[in-house]
């Protein structure tokens, strides 16, 4: 009863907008997220501090056999481990390291590397190139010109707050990577970011399920092609 009075009184700008908030607060869990300082979703299950139209994107593609670099580290290690082959992630912060080395699974190789040279070098040391190469920790500029003949080629790379590393995007269109920016809000914090992702011209994106695209979070189900 309350519900339709307020449809009735109220304009439909309010409403959409209160329904918005609805959707970003509680589906997506940002209000969750905020008021723990931690990038999770509504349930609680950690996701990387991307914004959320690239975490949705991911979560379409099945990634299980890929092997990912991360330059970085938190909740985004715990996120791609749970969906992909093997993970390497480098950090340069010990306390963090520390605290977050103990929640990672076997299938995470987590290195600490608190030198700028050798963080930036790290991904050097291995021979087989990787699926997925996430920029998203220090020294972004270097690490992407490092990290960039260290991608397989039916692989992609993701440059988290591309918006900030301009240069650093740049570069990576130079190799002849297809970039693709995605913006909007992201867990924790109270304004939009974009992250971005760059694709190889032979790149390797199966889907995770029978459907692609989902229908988004807090959006409408429907089946039209056929209307």
């Amino acid at each position: 009863m309350f519900k339709k009075l307020m449809s009735k009184l109220l304009p439909y700008a309010v409403q959409a907008t209160y329904q918005n908030y609805k959707i970003l607060s509680r589906k997506y869990g940002h209000y969750k997220s905020a008021s723990l300082w931690q990038s999770i979703n509504k349930d609680g299950q950690p996701i990387p501090w991307y914004s959320y139209p690239m975490i949705e994107y991911i979560q379409q593609l099945d990634c299980s056999q890929k092997t990912v670099f991360e330059y970085g580290s938190g909740n985004s290690t715990l996120f791609w481990a749970s969906r992909s082959k093997h993970v390497v992630a480098i950090e340069d912060d010990p306390t963090w390291y520390a605290q977050i080395k103990p929640k990672l699974p076997a299938n995470v190789t987590y290195l600490l590397v608190d030198n700028k040279e050798a963080y930036v070098q790290a991904i050097m040391q291995f021979e087989t190139p990787f699926d997925v190469i996430i920029v998203d920790g220090s020294h972004r500029y270097d690490c992407t010109h490092k990290a960039r003949p260290q991608l397989s080629a039916t692989g992609f790379m993701i440059l988290d707050n591309s918006d900030w590393f301009i240069e650093s995007a740049a570069f990576l269109r130079s190799t002849d990577l297809i970039e693709v920016d995605m913006a909007g809000f992201n867990p924790i914090n109270g304004y939009a970011t974009t992250t971005s992702i760059f694709l190889t011209r032979q790149v390797s994106l199966a889907p995770a399920g029978d459907k692609q695209p989902r229908t988004a979070i807090g959006g409408i189900v429907q089946y039209l092609d056929h209307q």
